[in-house]
């Protein structure tokens, strides 16, 4: 089941409707974890084992970790025995085959002509959300950050959450955990009118702008007559493609959560107008870039080491992390460690361009271009997954610019979901400057609302897609 489809609307309508007529805390977490189960089921039955398995071990290791420290024992083996377990699942069902493949390849270039049996297992979705996020409280429990939690049930819909149980955001157990365990306060009208904005702007990132785009973007990349002006447009329409996609997805999720009376983490925050590298992700993933940063970065030494190699080190190794969580494929691998060299490289520009320059305008201005057309570049090595490709799109871009006319009419064609996406992006800033003003401005969000939903009506793909990041 996905949002983007009817009877996904169907059943949220139907469980706004029955949470708000059910009273008590208790029997609305009992309900909306028999809705998030049936949500997940839904999309794969099968592997609703693994969902179960992983609040099991998320569950009772954060009991048993608790109890230790309690005790006075600081020994990290119940802490590293149990994400070992839950990277083990990970690690099977996301990225076996592509080890034992890459491990056959490596092998044949020494003269061994290996075979290794591969599992082409389904990947089940959401399962890198919902493991990265019991590793988190796990650790948060090891810390000493949070109580481990005792009720069974409440654990397990903080895991299992539906809003952003498949595609995210990751969230923390100081926030939803928190909000899972007390009474919720009654949603109130600026929670209807705000939750009914995020779910109008999610649909028409999604259905209007990414799978309006879709095509053109598929369409560009099986050219058969390829140049660089073409890649070039396929690539700026595949960054507005993959954003209005991700970003929709979690739009549609805050937007149900805050009708539920939840509030989750902010998942994104305009990236494309980031200044630089570093602050791209700041805006980009940010639950993700949290993760990392939190569970990875500063587990490394972060900036704590006395070496600047160490110091580089470290954001190259969690960058290549990063990447390596999107996808089984070295393509993601090499993505991951471009971005950590543009925060390295960007580090250094910072502190050899003069303050004045960084820090006016203009500086500005010129940091937001540069990082926008970076970060359009490197879509390249998360969208082409063989590596042959990509280097033939490279010699493309170097030795063949001619065939402007196709490009410019894709240009043309996209262009209306160009300038869509640019008053979409606008639009939350805008809202949270305004939504307790006067009167007047609220019915002004509210006919914008009523006219994205007829937007999300009249300009809807005909061919809708899943979320892209419900591979991951």
């Amino acid at each position: 089941m996905s949002f983007n489809s009817y009877g996904g609307i169907l059943f949220v309508v139907l469980v706004l409707v029955v949470y708000h007529l059910v009273r008590g805390r208790r029997s609305q977490n009992i309900f909306l974890l028999a809705a998030s189960f049936y949500f997940y089921a839904t999309s794969s039955l099968i592997f609703t084992s693994l969902l179960l398995g992983t609040i099991y071990i998320g569950y009772t290791s954060g009991l048993l970790i608790q109890s230790r420290r309690e005790q006075g024992y600081r020994s990290p083996i119940h802490l590293v025995f149990a994400i070992s377990m839950l990277l083990i699942v990970l690690g099977i069902f996301k990225y076996y085959d592509f080890f034992a493949e890459s491990f056959a390849e490596s092998l044949k270039l020494f003269g061994f002509d290996a075979t290794v049996s591969t599992l082409s297992i389904i990947l089940p979705v959401g399962i890198s959300f919902y493991i990265f996020q019991t590793i988190g409280y796990i650790v948060d429990v090891a810390r000493g950050d949070v109580d481990a939690e005792r009720d069974p049930l409440d654990f397990a819909l903080f895991v299992s959450f539906f809003p952003q149980l498949v595609a995210g955001p990751i969230e923390r157990s100081g926030n939803l955990l928190k909000q899972v365990k007390v009474d919720r306060p009654a949603v109130t009208a600026n929670d209807v009118s705000y939750g009914t904005f995020l779910i109008a702007q999610g649909y028409a990132k999604k259905v209007v702008i990414a799978d309006n785009l879709a095509p053109y973007v598929n369409t560009i990349f099986q050219h058969d007559n390829l140049s660089a002006p073409l890649i070039i447009v396929g690539l700026l329409l595949f960054a507005i493609q993959i954003y209005g996609d991700f970003s929709g997805y979690t739009d549609i999720a805050r937007g149900y959560s805050r009708l539920l009376g939840f509030r989750i983490l902010l998942n994104f925050d305009r990236p494309y107008i980031a200044t630089s590298p570093s602050n791209f992700w700041r805006r980009w993933h940010i639950s993700l870039s949290n993760w990392f940063t939190e569970y990875v970065y500063f587990s490394l030494g972060g900036n704590r080491s006395k070496s600047q190699a160490r110091r580089s080190g470290n954001v190259m190794a969690t960058m290549t992390l990063s990447g390596l969580w999107h996808g089984a494929s070295a393509n993601f691998i090499i993505w991951g460690a471009y971005h950590g060299a543009l925060i390295l490289v960007g580090r250094v520009v910072q502190k050899v361009l003069p303050r004045g320059l960084t820090a006016s305008a203009f500086g500005k201005y010129l940091g937001i271009i540069v990082t926008f057309w970076l970060m359009v570049y490197g879509w390249m090595y998360f969208r082409i997954t063989d590596f042959e490709q990509i280097m033939n799109f490279h010699w493309l871009l170097v030795n063949r610019w001619d065939g402007w006319a196709p490009a410019l009419a894709f240009l043309g064609q996209g262009m209306l979901f160009l300038v869509f996406w640019m008053i979409l992006d606008s639009m939350e800033l805008f809202w949270l400057k305004v939504r307790d003003h006067e009167v007047r401005v609220r019915w002004g969000i509210s006919a914008y609302i009523a006219l994205m939903g007829a937007a999300v009506f009249l300009l809807h793909a005909e061919d809708p897609s899943s979320f892209i990041y419900f591979r991951f």
